[in-house]
C-alpha cells in the first residue's frame, strides 16, 4: 500500500468575466465615443433637451440684461455675473454627463449643484490663460495646451472634494498622455458635428452639444479604464 499523499485539488475555475464590455485604461477609439454619446443621449434625450432649454435660456436672459445697460459699469457687472453663471452651469453638465456614463438619470438641478465649483473656476481661468498664450504662439501651441489639459473639469466634476486647482491640471495631463492625437481628432470629429447642429437654425446645437459631451465623458472614463454603463440604455 502506498504511503505516498494524495494530489493536491485542481485550482478552481476563474470567475467568470463581468457582463457588458469594460473598456482596458487607455483603450481609446473615436468611433466608439461617438457612438456611445449618440445611444446615451438619445436614451436621455428627455430631461438632456429640457436642461439645454434651461441653459440656454439663462444665458441668452444674461445676454439681454448687459445689452440693455446703458453704461459699461453696469454692462461689466452683468457680463461678470453672467460668466459666473457660465462657469457654474459647465461644471454642472460636466457632473451631468458622467452621471449618464454611470447610468443615472439626469435631472435639471444637477446642473445647479456647487460642489467643486471654486476649484473649477480658479482652474479654468488658468486654463483660458494658457489656452490664449497658446493661440497667440502661432495657434498650435495653443491647441496642444488645449488636449493635454482639457479633462481638468472632468476631474473636478468627478472628485470636487479635495481636489486642487494644479492637481487637476495635472491629473488631465497624465490622463492624456499617449493618446493626443487620438484626443486631438476626436475633438475635430465632435466640433464637426456641432457646427452642423449650428446649420440646423442653430436648433440642433441642443442636441449635439449633449452628444458631445456624453462623448467625452466616456472618453475620460475610458482613459481612466472605468467600466461605463451600457446595459441601462441598451447600447
Amino acid at each position: 500500500m502506498s504511503m505516498e499523499p494524495p494530489p493536491p485539488p485542481p485550482p478552481s475555475a476563474p470567475p467568470p468575466p463581468p457582463s457588458g464590455p469594460s473598456p482596458a485604461p487607455g483603450a481609446f477609439n473615436i468611433g466608439d465615443a461617438i457612438s456611445y454619446g449618440w445611444g446615451a443621449y438619445w436614451k436621455n434625450v428627455g430631461p438632456m433637451v429640457v436642461i439645454a432649454i434651461v441653459v440656454f435660456a439663462i444665458q441668452a436672459i444674461f445676454s439681454v440684461l448687459a445689452a440693455s445697460m446703458d453704461g459699461a459699469v453696469g454692462q461689466f457687472a452683468i457680463r461678470f455675473i453672467g460668466t459666473l453663471v457660465s462657469l457654474l452651469i459647465t461644471l454642472g453638465w460636466l457632473r451631468v454627463a458622467l452621471e449618464i456614463t454611470n447610468g443615472v438619470k439626469p435631472e435639471v438641478g444637477d446642473v445647479f449643484k456647487a460642489s467643486g465649483y471654486g476649484t473649477f473656476i480658479i482652474a479654468s481661468i488658468l486654463f483660458y490663460i494658457g489656452f490664449v498664450i497658446g493661440l497667440i504662439l502661432l495657434i498650435i501651441p495653443g491647441i496642444i495646451f488645449a488636449v493635454v489639459f482639457g479633462f481638468y473639469g472632468f476631474v473636478i466634476a468627478q472628485r470636487p472634494q479635495g481636489t486642487g486647482v494644479m492637481e487637476a491640471l495635472q491629473a488631465s495631463a497624465d490622463l492624456t498622455r499617449g493618446h493626443r492625437w487620438q484626443l486631438f481628432g476626436l475633438g475635430i470629429v465632435l466640433l464637426l458635428i456641432n457646427i452642423v447642429g449650428l446649420l440646423a437654425c442653430l436648433v440642433g446645437v441642443i442636441f449635439t452639444w449633449g452628444i458631445t459631451l456624453i462623448a467625452w465623458a466616456y472618453t475620460y472614463r475610458t482613459l481612466h479604464g472605468e467600466a461605463v454603463e451600457y446595459a441601462a440604455w441598451g447600447l
